[in-house]
Formats: C-alpha cells, sequence, structure tokens
C-alpha cells in the first residue's frame, strides 16, 4: 500500500533549520528544515540519527547530474503532488538512475578510479549514521543552498512533510510494511549557485530496510 497522505515534493528557500531539543527527542530526533514557499513555511522532518538498535543510514550524490530530474527542477516553487511513476519525477532509491551507484570508467569522473578501475564507485555507498556525523553533514548541505527540493508525504493538517525517507522495503512483520510502495521515497535535493552551479542529493533509509524490493515495494 502507498504512503497514508499521499507523496510529493516541497520547493523553496530554507528559511532556518535545526536538530530537535533534547528533551523532545524521540527514538529517532528529527532535524527540522523549514521551507519558504507562497503558500506559507512548510515543516520538513527528517530521521538523522538514532536512539535505539535500528540505525540510519545514509548516502549522498555531490555534482549530481540536473538530467536525472528535469520534471522537478523545473517545477515552481511550493508543494507539488506527485503520482507514484517513474515519469512524475518522484524519488525510487532502487529504481531511479540518478539515485544509483556511478561507475569510474575515466579517470576524471572520480578520485576513487585510481583504487577501483572500471568497478562501482564507493563514493556512494551507504553509511552508517554515527548520530553526530549526519547532523554535521545536513548542516553543511544546508549551508548556502539556493534552492531545496524535499520529498516526502505531506501533513494532513497544517504545511509540512515527513516520511522523508526510503519508503520501500520494510520487513513484512513490520508495522510500517504497510505503507511500502514504489516511486514514493524521501529525500533531498539541493541547489547550489556559488561557487559554480551544482546539484546534490541526499536520501536516508533505516538498516532494516531492504533494498531489494518487488513491484509492491516489499522486501524480496
Amino acid at each position: 500500500m502507498p504512503l497514508t497522505d499521499g507523496y510529493g515534493v516541497v520547493i523553496g528557500t530554507v528559511a532556518r533549520h535545526y536538530i530537535e531539543p533534547p528533551d523532545t527527542e524521540g527514538r529517532w530526533p528529527h532535524y527540522h528544515i523549514y521551507v519558504n514557499t507562497p503558500a506559507g513555511e512548510y515543516q520538513c522532518v527528517i530521521n538523522l540519527k538514532s536512539r535505539n538498535e535500528t540505525k540510519i543510514q545514509y548516502r549522498d550524490f555531490r555534482n549530481q547530474s540536473p538530467s536525472y530530474f528535469p520534471n522537478i527542477l523545473s517545477l515552481a516553487d511550493g508543494y507539488h503532488p506527485l503520482s507514484r511513476t517513474a515519469g512524475s519525477g518522484a524519488l525510487d532509491v532502487v529504481r531511479n538512475n540518478g539515485l544509483k551507484d556511478p561507475f569510474c570508467y575515466k579517470k576524471w569522473y572520480c578520485w576513487c578510479y585510481w583504487f577501483f578501475k572500471k568497478r562501482r564507485c564507493p563514493c556512494t555507498r551507504w553509511w552508517l549514521e554515527s548520530g553526530v556525523d549526519l547532523i554535521q553533514l545536513m548542516e553543511y548541505y544546508l549551508t548556502s543552498v539556493q534552492r531545496i527540493y524535499i520529498f516526502g508525504e505531506p501533513y494532513n493538517t497544517g504545511l509540512g512533510i515527513h516520511n522523508i525517507h526510503m519508503n520501500q522495503g520494510d520487513p513484512i512483520d513490520s508495522p510500517f510494511s504497510a505503507e511500502n510502495g514504489i516511486w514514493q521515497d524521501g529525500g533531498l535535493i539541493l541547489q547550489y549557485a556559488d561557487p559554480e552551479p551544482r546539484l546534490s542529493v541526499f536520501v536516508t533509509k533505516f538498516q532494516t530496510q531492504s533494498l531489494a524490493t518487488n513491484d509492491n515495494g516489499q522486501p524480496l
């Protein structure tokens, strides 16, 4: 089944951002990003660290090609519902070419060519958060970002986005498996103008989520 309240992307400029204070943190504390849009400020909450045995994994793509996301980058600021299909601009960490490992076929493609010639690039592997490193990485990404695109499930009341993480591959016996589905993953696209135009992409998943899923987003 898909996400209960739909799926979409909110686009705009960053108003402010911070990690939840200790007295309100849950099992997976949220990082809050507030996005300016014509309709008002959107509250976007993303899990960046864990306080239990299930950790968060993340991967990021720096200097990613805009050619992977033409349907999204051309949209105006604001919230846009997206159909759960490849052509809508939706994210899918398993199926979207812009979220897959690059290959190092040319020495100028990335530094790891010298160590992993014509092998899968380790630059974008899934990393396990330490509780601090991911927060520092988010702060780095949000510094001087010109425009941000945040994918996830909209709030059922008020202006906001949550489930900003992979939304498929949860174990069948998990309480979250009912929301497994393809082409509905959360994530961030970050657009910069200075010192040169560039695009970064950031996605997360929970350690228990499988990266091998069927056409319904259920783990194989």
